[in-house]
């Protein structure tokens, strides 16, 4: 006999449930030209922090604000020096900037 619980729907992730929430954020997100110039700089393929920096001439503490911004809403993710747009962020984020 098989176990009840393995017949459980897996739990969904966090960051793809969407609620109206998710929606206002992901327009929050995409409202602010600097947000959108950095997920833009970011793009499929992500950047070092120092090339976001040069490219769009910006402070470190600005590019830090936005990165915050992007990672606590679960668009971003940061390694180290790297910053790439999680599969959320590229299908929400830069699919929607031209």
């Amino acid at each position: 006999m098989k176990d009840d619980i393995d017949s459980l729907p897996p739990e969904s992730d966090a960051c793809e449930i969407k609620t109206p929430k998710d929606h206002r954020t992901m327009f929050k997100a995409l409202e602010n030209p600097l947000r959108r110039k950095i997920v833009k700089s970011i793009g499929a393929f992500g950047k070092t922090k120092k090339e976001i920096l040069n490219e769009l001439g910006i402070t470190e503490s600005q590019l830090n604000f936005q990165l915050d911004f992007l990672v606590k809403e679960c668009y971003a993710e940061i390694e180290g020096e790297n910053c790439k747009l999680n599969a959320k962020g590229v299908q929400e984020l830069l699919a929607n900037i031209k």
